[in-house]
């Protein structure tokens, strides 16, 4: 009975980790703009100054005090084929990202998926993240904005109709502790 309770509160948590890492990327899409109302009127006689570059957008989800991540995902057993199209997407959105270090922090990325379904259909995967990017956006939504900017809010919101909000759905960073093998 302990054990049931203990799952069913892992799995609360886990869900709630992931709502947080979703309320983070949408927050972060809403960033506000001053109203051209209050921007001073422009002399038609001055040239316009080039407009600075754009900052690099600071990471919402790192994993910075992890060795290693493993990231769940329940996902609803007629969606699998739409799921991996997401990370897909995802993959290729780093390939052809401008920031150099994606390349490399996609090559310690690796999606898996269980061999059967669960009970109830839910088909489990997992994101093994190893070694982590320390500084580095995780998050594969932010991921995708970096690249396509009008297509991710799309896939976003269609990856969440794809979640069993029912299932574990977590992001677990994790550290070394040990090496089995050698000495």
């Amino acid at each position: 009975m302990r054990s049931l309770m203990e799952a069913r509160a892992a799995r609360r948590a886990g869900t709630r980790v992931a709502l947080g890492a979703a309320v983070l990327m949408v927050s972060s899409l809403m960033v506000s703009t001053p109203a051209l109302a209050q921007a001073p009127a422009a002399d038609a006689a001055q040239p316009a100054a080039p407009a600075a570059p754009a900052a690099p957008a600071k990471p919402q989800l790192t994993f910075d005090n992890a060795d290693a991540v493993v990231w769940f995902y329940a996902v609803k057993g007629d969606s699998s084929a739409k799921f991996e199209q997401f990370f897909g997407r995802v993959k290729e959105a780093m390939a052809k990202s401008t920031v150099p270090e994606r390349k490399a922090q996609a090559e310690g990325m690796r999606l898996m998926k269980s061999t059967s379904p669960a009970a109830d259909g839910t088909i489990n995967y997992v994101l093994l993240v190893s070694p982590i990017a320390k500084g580095q956006e995780y998050s594969p939504g932010m991921l995708l904005f970096e690249v396509f900017p009008t297509e991710a809010k799309t896939l976003v919101d269609e990856l969440q109709t794809l979640i069993n909000d029912k299932g574990l759905n977590a992001a677990v960073p994790l550290t070394n502790v040990m090496t089995l093998g050698g000495m």
